[in-house]
């Protein structure tokens, strides 16, 4: 019972700040991995790094969009517009499928 009531309260709280503390924590870890990239190149922690921050950020624009049902930055709504990540928008985005090209036979 009492797990139940501990996990029942995280998502609470994951629902209230969950949105503003990924973007925040994503934003910080982006900066500490282009700081690492800097200074020692682009290795694999680096990018890791890197790219651990860029899905934090996401995750909360993510959370954000689907409680508010409207995106909370114009970049977040360019970055889920793009190819295949347009897939894992809560909302609409911008996506405009490209046109297939029909070759004269």
């Amino acid at each position: 019972m009492a797990v139940a009531a501990l996990f029942a309260i995280g998502a609470l709280l994951i629902w209230a700040f969950g949105s503003i503390a990924a973007r925040l924590i994503g934003a910080l870890i982006i900066f500490e991995g282009l700081l690492r990239i800097g200074f020692t190149g682009p290795r694999p922690l680096s990018v890791a790094i890197l790219a651990t921050g860029v899905a934090a950020w996401l995750l909360g624009h993510w959370i954000w969009a689907y409680k508010h049902k409207a995106w909370r930055t114009r970049l977040a709504l360019n970055a889920y517009s793009l190819p295949g990540l347009h897939h894992l928008a809560p909302i609409g985005t911008n996506h405009a499928p490209h046109p297939t090209v029909k070759w004269p036979s």
